[in-house]
């Protein structure tokens, strides 16, 4: 896709088998969180962020289990009311409240992914590691990441 509204388009027309909340953004800065889901149709709307949950679904207790709106309040706090220079208000996806250890209410956070349009490069992020991938040199690999255990998670 060339730009934002094309990346939307697409993700409309992509079936799921569950929801999924993306935000795309492109070069210009022009963003859009696409809520997808298979019982209701794609949802594109203007939302800088999102979290765990779509606009209209009942998420009581799916809030109260993954805290998704305080993490939803919080990056909004941060994007409007701080002006973090970039690498700051993505680290702080590292820590709590948007970083999760809940691995044993299958909670936890496996990763963070920080897009950067004009650089043309993916960086998926852990707390003790990083993997930077470019657009235009892109270059196959894997990592193992070691997640804490059910047992390390509790206690």
């Amino acid at each position: 896709c060339r730009n934002t509204r094309e990346a939307a388009a697409a993700l409309a027309r992509i079936p799921t088998h569950m929801a999924y909340n993306i935000t795309v953004v492109d070069a210009t800065g022009d963003r859009a969180t696409v809520h997808l889901a298979p019982d209701r149709p794609a949802l594109v709307t203007a939302a800088p962020v999102a979290t765990n949950h779509q606009p209209g679904d009942d998420i009581r207790d799916h809030a109260f289990q993954s805290a998704t709106v305080e993490r939803e309040r919080y990056l909004l706090s941060r994007l409007m009311l701080h002006e973090d220079p970039p690498e700051r208000f993505i680290s702080a996806f590292l820590r709590p409240p948007l970083y999760s250890l809940a691995f044993n209410r299958d909670r936890g956070t496996l990763y963070t992914a920080a897009l950067h349009p004009r650089r043309r490069t993916l960086s998926y992020r852990w707390p003790h590691a990083q993997w930077t991938l470019s657009m235009d040199q892109f270059i196959p690999g894997q990592r193992q990441v070691h997640y804490p255990t059910l047992r390390a998670a509790i206690y």
